[in-house]
């Protein structure tokens, strides 16, 4: 179906259906990044035991959310934007901006990501191929180089991959996602085998530097990777078999963090010790290559420019997609609900990389973009998964092809509850990590509150509409809701029936 736009006097189609639970989880390759950007800065402030520990109860908790985001984006087959859509949903009959707020935080959350993978990724090649270059220029007087033009090539192929249709850019990432995979196992069995490394429990220690404060920082700064499973759902209208494709896509890269996160830096901090790991914090992957397999580096730096890439491309695909479901849903500008002919929302992918490029060439460090989109990104988990109690509270009725049983509210309230509070630690304490300053904070907290100005100009002047703090919350689908919505019970009850 194609309808007009009539402000912008440019067509607008839905976003195409192609995505199976293959691709989600191939989109969601861009988890294993978190082990090459934050591992090895983290070993100043705690030991690798603390880091670890912290990884794997994140990745624990990734998993029970997951199972809860699963039931709404069933419950919404045909909206875009995965948990900051719920948050919509489920805020929006109380105080519609907290929507707008976790949908900008959302964005952010993922969005910024692309810069400072980007940056990590420019770092890498620089430090492998081109070490002392000489290449250096500044803008408004932070400091550029040569890591940052190879950071503005990725972003740029990252977007042509996106706006020119989602399933190649997938297919892309499948292939890379294997090699990343294969080149983990790799270097985890080598360092365990080989005779020239041994593995040793106490090249590792539970050091922290502080209190409990520092590790509740710890996970908050980290939440951006272990909790990121929940990326799957943002692509939700384009499985075939929404309520299917998400529920799997979802359970499955879940349980492949939890061991990517428990194993694989268990056994290269134990082999190469916290002093090597903190000294190569981007490429001490490399470095293990290197020592396992007798000078082949090279081939750790491609496993993990591999990584960073699907990274770039799996943010640039889910930033804009969060940006397209806040158009959608009527609170940011109506020009970003548009998609082009490859039923891609490519405005919103463009936006987005401007954005990252600008943010990059103005910030440069990636630990201080990291911290400037944390907060955003836990806010909209935290509206996302209270948007689970209201909805179920608000709409009882509305059909839910996934549907957890009541054993889930009391899970869901300690879930929001451990999340508000190291978001709260997190945002107090940002010194804690060795990187950043409230500054960082401030950046975050400028751009939600940009989002809510965005959502008065869309009410006040596009839609020439009054404030409206709440907004209705039908009790029950209706128009093409309804018919997606019994499609998607109509296929559940079918498979249900099959394996019977």
């Amino acid at each position: 179906m194609i309808e007009i736009d009539t402000v912008v006097g440019t067509e607008r189609r839905r976003l195409a259906k192609t995505l199976t639970w293959r691709d989600g989880m191939a989109l969601a390759m861009t988890l294993p990044t978190g082990l090459f950007v934050t591992f090895g800065y983290l070993m100043g402030v705690v030991g690798a035991w603390t880091a670890i520990t912290v990884w794997c109860v994140g990745a624990v908790i990734s998993l029970l959310q997951c199972f809860v985001f699963a039931e709404m984006a069933a419950m919404f087959p045909r909206d875009s934007g995965g948990v900051a859509r719920y948050a919509i949903e489920g805020w929006k009959k109380y105080f519609a901006p907290l929507g707008a707020i976790a949908a900008f935080g959302y964005w952010i959350g993922w969005s910024l990501s692309i810069s400072m993978a980007s940056v990590v990724l420019g770092e890498l090649v620089e430090d492998t191929w081109f070490p002392g270059n000489g290449i250096s220029f500044s803008v408004l007087g932070n400091p550029l180089g040569l890591k940052h033009l190879i950071a503005l090539g990725a972003m740029a192929f990252a977007w042509a991959f996106n706006y020119y249709g989602l399933k190649f850019g997938s297919a892309v990432n499948k292939l890379l996602g294997v090699f990343v995979i294969v080149g983990l196992a790799a270097v985890t069995v080598g360092c365990l085998v080989s005779p020239s490394m041994k593995w040793s429990a106490s090249n590792m220690t539970w050091y922290v530097d502080g209190d409990w404060r520092t590790v509740v920082v710890v996970l908050y700064v980290t939440a951006w990777a272990v909790y990121a499973s929940e990326i799957v759902a943002s692509f939700a209208p384009e499985y075939k078999n929404t309520s299917s494709d998400t529920s799997k896509a979802m359970t499955r890269i879940s349980l492949f963090m939890i061991v990517l996160f428990c194993v694989v830096p268990t056994v290269l901090a134990g082999t190469l010790g916290e002093d090597a790991v903190r000294d190569n914090p981007v490429t001490y992957v490399s470095v293990a290559f290197g020592q396992a397999f007798g000078g082949a580096s090279w081939i750790g730096t491609i496993v993990i420019g591999s990584a960073l890439l699907i990274a770039i491309i799996s943010t640039t695909a889910d930033g804009g997609r969060a940006l397209f479901g806040l158009a959608e849903e009527g609170m940011t500008i109506k020009q970003l609900h548009w998609v082009n002919r490859w039923g891609v929302p490519g405005r919103s992918l463009t936006l987005d990389v401007v954005l990252n490029a600008t943010v990059m060439v103005l910030v440069g460090e990636p630990v201080s973009i990291l911290l400037a989109s944390n907060l955003g990104y836990l806010l909209s988990i935290i509206l996302g998964l209270s948007a689970f109690l209201l909805l179920r509270k608000d709409r009882p009725q509305w059909p839910r092809p996934i549907r957890r049983g009541r054993g889930w509210i009391p899970v869901v309230v300690v879930l929001v509850a451990f999340n508000t509070f190291i978001t709260v630690v997190g945002v107090l304490n940002p010194e804690l990590l060795g990187y950043g300053d409230i500054r960082d904070t401030l950046v975050a907290v400028v751009i939600l509150l940009l989002s809510v100005v965005l959502y008065i100009y869309r009410r006040v002047v596009q839609d020439k509409k009054p404030i409206v703090w709440r907004l209705p919350s039908p009790a029950v689908p209706e128009g093409e809701d309804a018919i997606a919505l019994a499609e998607e019970m109509r296929q559940v009850e079918a498979e249900r029936a099959r394996r019977r």
